[in-house]
């Protein structure tokens, strides 16, 4: 699994790369805490599940992202861990995920709100075998 900083003027960005989809998604939570903390957990003791439809795989990227920020920032739920499925179904895309995480901390290193993801730059695509991902984060 592989996450990389994207340089963006106004936005936060990363690159993904993973060898499955789900662990595409995985990774983009990764990403997403390693723009929100500065030591987020790596798991947790409290858990919630997550079910999410889209009609394509850059749609159900973004949805996933939001809802991560709307548990992170609205409910007070830092998810660290995440094991997610993504199953194709009729006219698209269905994620099912379990998160494991804890109630927000200061310990944590909270570096700032994210607005949201967009679909700026967004591309998510399978090269040479592995799932490959660009996001950018309205901050």
């Amino acid at each position: 699994m592989v996450v990389k900083p994207l340089d963006h003027t106004a936005d936060v960005g990363f690159l993904l790369e993973a060898e499955s989809l789900e662990g595409l998604f995985q990774a983009a939570l990764k990403g997403l805490l390693q723009v929100m903390f500065l030591s987020p957990p790596k798991g947790g003791s409290r858990r919630r599940r997550l079910s999410l439809e889209a009609e394509d795989l850059e749609t159900l990227l973004v949805r996933f992202l939001n809802e991560l920020i709307y548990l992170i920032q609205t409910k007070g739920f830092v998810p660290g861990k995440a094991r997610v499925r993504v199953q194709t179904e009729a006219g698209g895309y269905r994620l099912t995920a379990t998160l494991w995480g804890e109630p927000f901390q200061e310990s944590f290193g909270f570096q700032g709100e994210v607005k949201s993801a967009t679909f700026h730059g967004l591309e998510v695509s399978r090269e040479n075998g592995a799932w490959k991902a660009q996001v950018i984060l309205d901050v």
